[in-house]
């Protein structure tokens, strides 16, 4: 769903339009930098960053690992290293976003933890870098993850709630990028339609636009797709969507330790268990 860092690394150095470029063997030692951060071998990332520490590479992944790597972490400095990457409007765009969205989510994190970080957390406004990634790069995954990170936080705030949930179907209305980036959007509307309205139609809604577009990960399209087949059944009283949905349960994975009840389910519903 989204790209890995060494993926957009290796893009970027063949348009000629990463720094390391202009270092002898720097290009090569910033793929794999880049690499091994995607891999969380943070060691190994921090490692071959400290090697390259001029390249924009070497200083997003420095950055990165700062704030990300438990065994090492040092969040100030690692917190400036992005702040100073996602400022300069010189730094290559994909890295730029990376380094934005970093930045603003340890912050927001911090926030939550005021207990443990104090007024470390107020360094930065979260909020408004946030939505300055989203003004850089509208429908790409840097402009969904910043979203959802603001979208969550204000449907946790009860005076918020409200505006929220509008602005939430807004952004799914206007999102002109691909469509393959909202399935976590579309399971967080699930959630919160049923946590903070009892809205069991509009959660079906998502849930099904979500597996209808197909989760990244493969278990959760086949949770989604049970727990939706059981919104239709005992929720919402829809009996022809909720047999569809267990039948193709059934038929895409008849070994899994919830077809069985899938099957009482459809015994249920009248219909014998039966897979068409």
């Amino acid at each position: 769903m989204v790209k890995p860092l060494w993926i957009l690394a290796m893009t970027l150095a063949g348009a000629g339009l990463v720094g390391a470029d202009s270092v002898p063997d720097a290009k090569g030692t910033a793929s794999a930098a880049l690499k091994a951060y995607a891999a969380m071998d943070y060691a190994q990332a921090g490692k071959l960053a400290r090697t390259i520490p001029h390249t924009p590479e070497g200083r997003l992944v420095s950055g990165l690992c700062d704030v990300y790597d438990r065994t090492r972490q040092d969040i100030r400095r690692g917190q400036l290293t992005l702040a100073e990457l996602f400022y300069n409007d010189k730094t290559p765009l994909p890295y730029r976003l990376e380094a934005g969205v970093a930045l603003g989510r340890t912050t927001q994190l911090m926030k939550e933890r005021r207990d443990l970080y104090r007024d470390a957390a107020d360094r930065y406004d979260h909020v408004k870098i946030f939505e300055a990634v989203r003004k850089l790069a509208p429908g790409s995954s840097a402009d969904r993850n910043a979203f959802f990170y603001l979208i969550r936080e204000r449907l946790e705030n009860p005076e918020q709630a409200d505006a929220a949930f509008e602005e939430l179907e807004t952004f799914f209305r206007d999102f002109r990028g691909d469509r393959k980036l909202l399935p976590p959007l579309h399971l967080l509307a699930e959630y919160e339609y049923i946590r903070l309205r009892r809205d069991y139609k509009n959660a079906a809604r998502h849930l099904m636009e979500g597996y209808e577009i197909g989760f990244a990960n493969p278990n959760e399209n086949r949770g989604g797709l049970f727990r939706l087949a059981f919104l239709f059944h005992k929720k919402l009283d829809d009996k022809p969507m909720a047999v569809k949905y267990f039948k193709e349960y059934l038929k895409r994975y008849p070994y899994s330790g919830q077809a069985v009840v899938a099957r009482r389910f459809l015994e249920d519903l009248g219909e014998g268990g039966a897979e068409k």
